[in-house]
C-alpha cells in the first residue's frame, strides 16, 4: 500500500491573473475619490484626472513582473468584462449623485 502523499498528483503552482493587484489599488482609490468628493463637495479634485494614465504605467508594470519568470500570464476575460461594467454603473452613479449635489435641478433642463 502507498502512502496518501505519494497517491496525490504533485500540485502545479497557480497561474498568476495580471492585474490583480492594480485593479484592486484602483478600485480601492476611485471609491475613496468618489465618496471624499461626495462628502466634500468643496475639495478640488482635479488632480486626480491629471493622475489617471498612472493607472496604465502600473498595470502595464504588473504584467512585466508577473511574466519576468517566463511563466505564462493569465488574463480572465470574462473578469475584466464584469469589473468594466462594474466600473461604468459606478460611474454612473457616481455622476447621477454628483449632479444632484451640484447642480440639484438638473432634470429640469432635459
Amino acid at each position: 500500500m502507498t502512502s496518501f502523499e505519494e497517491t496525490r498528483a504533485p500540485q502545479t503552482p497557480p497561474r498568476r491573473r495580471a492585474g490583480t493587484f492594480t485593479l484592486g489599488i484602483v478600485l480601492i482609490a476611485a471609491g475613496t475619490l468618489m465618496a471624499l468628493s461626495l462628502f466634500f463637495p468643496e475639495l478640488d479634485l482635479r488632480w486626480a484626472l491629471k493622475a489617471s494614465p498612472l493607472i496604465l504605467i502600473s498595470l502595464g508594470a504588473e504584467v512585466l513582473l508577473a511574466a519576468r519568470g517566463g511563466a505564462r500570464v493569465k488574463y480572465d476575460w470574462a473578469a475584466m468584462v464584469l469589473c468594466f461594467l462594474l466600473t461604468g454603473g459606478a460611474l454612473c452613479l457616481y455622476a447621477a449623485a454628483w449632479m444632484l449635489l451640484h447642480v440639484p435641478d438638473w432634470y429640469l433642463y432635459w
